[in-house]
């Protein structure tokens, strides 16, 4: 079972109901504030790099299941033949 994820908006209204900002938010978790600011205006959808591990953070998406990882890690592995 994958956890609930919220829409930007949530994750804005959360900001504001416990009065965090979003630029303390970002350095307390090794983000620019600039791709949190992206992802809560929609300006990314966090597909890859620091814009998709703060979209986990924020709980704007799932976070990715292990197997699945492991998997594709190991389909793309070089052969050695």
């Amino acid at each position: 079972m994958t956890p609930a994820t919220r829409t930007p908006e949530e994750a804005l209204n959360w900001f504001r109901r416990t009065g965090t900002s979003v630029a303390d938010w970002a350095a307390a978790h090794g983000f620019e504030p600039t791709v949190v600011y992206a992802l809560l205006n929609r300006r990314t959808r966090g597909h890859r790099g620091k814009a998709h591990l703060a979209a986990i953070a924020l709980g704007l998406k799932s976070p990715p299941d292990s197997s699945a990882a492991s998997a594709a890690r190991e389909d793309n592995q070089p052969r050695s033949d």
